[in-house]
Parts: structure tokens; sequence; C-alpha cells
């Protein structure tokens, strides 16, 4: 990297300010008419400003949001296949006894949960390697070359032959898949400060229900074409080579860094890196600093993140691999059970929207909406399972809806791990974790999962969601308390001076005396 020698921007030109008392705030005011474009901290206007996010907006949002979507389809196309005959053709259940009335056989679905489950282990084998690996190479080159090649594994799913089979392909889509949520979590704090970042990761997660919206419709239409293959297998040849085509788009269309991004001019890419270096989080590096991943060990704020990530995504387990199988337990056919699964997409997407504005135009909420997001959480486990299913099935399905207010809380537990973590290895060692946290929770779920408790509405699994989404309740306020008394502590002891000094050096949040936490 080069380095610059940072000097105190002359008070005379009315340049971009940073009001540090407040925790996420730049205002931009009227800068000089002269810049130098290759210096770190160029004045500019605030209608430039406008003018570069807008762009930054109009082309970056739609790739992460159509390669993320993607990503989630690819990964939950075996919950629709389960209603088109994956179970069945490769063996992925077990015959447990008989119906002593109808003398129909009890299926135990063990191997589709082990089958559900090994994706993540897949992932947290390739979580941490993925986000270092993020940090060495190209960032967007990195990410393009990773879209392509799950997209070959997940065609590569159609020539599996047995559970053994699909076992090993789970496992090693969920090994490709790793490097997506890191990479894209690293993405979004060089291209958006750190007051946009709440609504930019909604934007973001908007990919998982427009996933969960239009993976089952097309897995569904798919799964009607009649061939010389299983319907199954046209879902994972199809939908497969729609990603590896969307991966060739982005090699050359997602760019590394503001620097590289082509669809701004030269004067943009200057404003784009200038605004996020005066942020005082840090900019890009491919160094490793081994003194910054001790002091993210030491951060309190890094293991309420990590606890915080297995208890939100516990649920996840459920809905993204069981979630047609427990709408269909409710007493829908087959076909509607995938279709009803894909309506929660709908329902997501609004959820999304809604608490992205809200900590966008509301500052400091990022903690409240996502516990508020998490006692919605609580609420739907409640109903599924202490209501009653049958001949009603609306208050059950009701509650599986709601359980789909996770994602909401998570995209404002991932833009507090964007905003208020300083130096770049530290960030990445961080995300590092919050993903194996991510895979860790997702690979345990499914075991919560006990088809042969249908009867009794899945205790097992709702008892461990009720626990779950209580503990991430219990972590939000604890972390709100903890940063609250952080910015209060730097409040005391604020030298101005030193301010500019720190710009754009690769300092972390303890190290920077100017940082300050965002709630």
């Amino acid at each position: 990297m080069a380095s610059f020698d940072i000097k105190p921007l002359d008070q005379s030109d009315e340049v971009a300010k940073r009001d540090i008392s407040r925790s996420d705030n730049i205002e931009l005011e009227n800068a000089t008419s002269t810049k130098d474009l290759n210096s770190p901290f160029s004045a500019f206007t605030a209608n430039e400003e406008r003018v570069c996010l807008r762009k930054i907006d109009k082309w970056l949002t739609p790739m992460i949001i159509v390669s993320y979507g993607l990503q989630y389809i690819d990964k939950v196309i075996l919950n629709g296949a389960s209603q088109f005959g994956i179970v069945q053709d490769l063996d992925l259940y077990t015959i447990v006894g008989h119906n002593e009335q109808t003398q129909e056989p009890i299926l135990s679905l063990h191997r589709f949960s082990l089958v559900t489950m090994i994706f993540y282990w897949g992932y947290l084998a390739g979580a941490v390697p993925a986000a270092f690996l993020a940090q060495k190479l190209p960032l967007g080159k990195f990410l393009a070359g990773l879209i392509v090649t799950w997209g070959v594994v997940t065609m590569l799913t159609a020539l599996v032959p047995s559970y053994p089979g699909m076992l090993v392909q789970r496992f090693f889509l969920g090994f490709c898949e790793a490097g997506a949520g890191p990479g894209f979590s690293l993405m979004i704090p060089l291209f958006w400060k750190r007051e946009e970042q709440p609504l930019r990761y909604s934007f973001w997660y908007l990919s998982q229900g427009l996933g969960i919206f239009l993976g089952p419709m097309m897995i569904y239409g798919i799964g009607h074409i009649h061939g010389d293959l299983s319907p199954w297998k046209y879902q994972y040849l199809i939908l497969g080579a729609i990603t590896v085509a969307w991966g060739v788009i982005m090699v050359f269309a997602l760019p590394n860094s503001p620097e590289s991004a082509w669809f701004l001019d030269e004067a943009e890419r200057t404003v784009a890196a200038a605004r996020i270096r005066l942020e005082q989080v840090t900019e890009e590096t491919k160094t490793i600093k081994l003194h910054q991943i001790v002091e993210a060990v030491k951060d309190p704020k890094t293991w309420l993140t990590v606890i915080s990530t297995y208890c939100i995504h516990f649920i996840n387990g459920a809905c993204s691999g069981f979630g047609a199988i427990i709408v269909k337990s409710f007493g829908y056919s087959p076909f509607k059970s995938v279709l009803l699964t894909g309506c929660a997409g709908i329902y997501l997407l609004a959820v999304l929207a809604i608490t992205g504005a809200a900590a966008n135009y509301q500052r400091n909420t990022r903690t409240i909406i996502w516990w508020i997001c998490e006692v919605f959480v609580i609420a739907g486990a409640a109903l599924i399972w202490q209501v009653q299913w049958a001949p009603d099935h609306s208050a059950a399905l009701a509650g599986f809806f709601l359980l789909f207010t996770f994602p909401p809380g998570y995209t404002m537990l991932l833009s507090l791990v964007g905003s208020n973590t300083g130096g770049y290895t530290k960030k990445v060692f961080v995300m590092g974790l919050v993903w194996m946290a991510y895979c860790v929770s997702n690979g345990t779920a499914p075991l919560f999962i006990k088809t042969t408790e249908v009867e009794e509405h899945y205790p097992t699994l709702f008892r461990g969601a009720l626990v779950t989404a209580s503990l991430s309740v219990a972590c939000s306020l604890a972390m709100r308390f903890y940063l609250i008394n952080a910015n209060k502590k730097r409040d005391q002891n604020l030298d101005a001076a030193i301010r500019d000094r720190t710009i754009a050096q690769d300092l972390t949040d303890w190290e920077n005396p100017h940082f300050r936490y965002t709630l």
C-alpha cells in the first residue's frame, strides 16, 4: 500500500467535516472547486457524493442481490427437490416401523437431515480460509470465481447416484460457497459509509427473500418438466447453469474496490474512496496483522457477535432445509407446501424493507431492531408448537411465516460488525468467526428436527428455537449497553488535534480514540 503524509485539512476550506460526537454521522458541506485526484483526502461537494452514491447503488447493489440470491437458491434446491423424488431416488430415508392402523411405513428422514447439515460443515471448513483469501486476492474476481465454481458443483448434483455421493456433493457445495458471505460482508464497508450500511445490508438480504420466493416457484415449474431424467435433476442442472452464466458476467462486472469500479469515472472513484477514509474506519489492505487478530479475540463484542450469530441462525436450519416438509406437516399437499414456502419470501421482503429503512433513517436503532425481530421468531416458534394444525392450518402457517423474521435481525448484526470493527485484519477475522458460527448453527439445527415427532409438533426443534432466540435478545441488550459505555469513555478523552492523523491509517477500533460505535 502507498503511504501518505497525513496532515490536518485546511480549516479555511469548507471541506467535509466529521462530527465525532455522533457515532456514525458525516456531513459533507460545500467544498473547494479544486481537487487533487491523487490525494486520499480530496475535497468534494455533497452533490458529488450523492451522484457517486447513486451510481454505486444503481450498479453494485443489484450485483450483490443477484449473486447472493443465486447462492441461496442453489443451497436450498434440496428443500424443493425433496418433494420431487430426490429422497426416494437417493435413499435419503429409513423405515423405522409401520403405522398400526394403516400399516403404512413410518419413515425417518435422519439421512436427509445429515445431507442438509453437511453443507454447513463444508461451509465451516471453507469459511476462515475464504475470509483470508478475500483479503489477499482481488475481492471482486475472488467472488466471481466462487460463483462459477459453486454453479458447476450444483450442476454436478444431477450425476449423484446415492446417499453417500450426496453427502460428498453437499460438503463440497458448502466449501465452495463459504467465501460468499465473508466476501460480500467485506465489500459493503468498502463502498458505503457506516450510516448507509444497515439499508445496504438489508438490500443484500433482500436476495434471501427473493430466493425464498422465486426459488420454490422456479423449482415448482422445473419440476413439471417431463423428460428422461428425474424432475429434481432438471432443477439442479438448470439452476446451476444460470449461476455459472451469472458468475462469468461477474468476472468482468464486479469491482474489487472503489478505485476499480468501472461504473465510476476517475473523479467519482476518488470521491468514493475518500468518503470511506473519512469514516475513521480503515481502507482495504493486503497485509495480515497478527496483533489485530489478538485484539479481536480479547474484544467482548466479538464473542457477543459470535454467540448471537449462532442463536439467530438456529431456526434457519429448519426453514432452509425442512421448510417444505414442515409446511406439508400442517396438512398441505407436497406441491402446495413448496409454493407456500415461497410465499414466506414475500413476508421476508416486506420486513427487510421496513427494518432497513428504519435503521437508515433512525440512528442508533440497530440493536433494538435486532431484538424486536427475535421476539417475532419466539412468537412464531410458540405458535407452531402449541396451536392445533387441523382442521385450520392458518395459525401454524402464520407462525411459520414469523420464523422468517430472523434475517432482518441478522442484517442488523452484520452491519454492526461492519461499522464497529476497525482494522482490516480484525474485521476479516471477526467476519470469519461470524460465518463459522453461522455454519455451526445451521449445521447442528437439523439434528433437532425429528420427523418422528411430527404428531407432537416437533417439540425438540421449537424448544431449541425458543431458547436460542431468547439468548439472542439478551445478547442484543448486552451489546447495546457495552457500546453505550464504550462511547461515553471515549468522549471523556477526546483529542481533536490527532483526529486527522488517524484517518486512513489501518487502526483498530481500540487503537483509534476517535472511533465511535454505532448502536
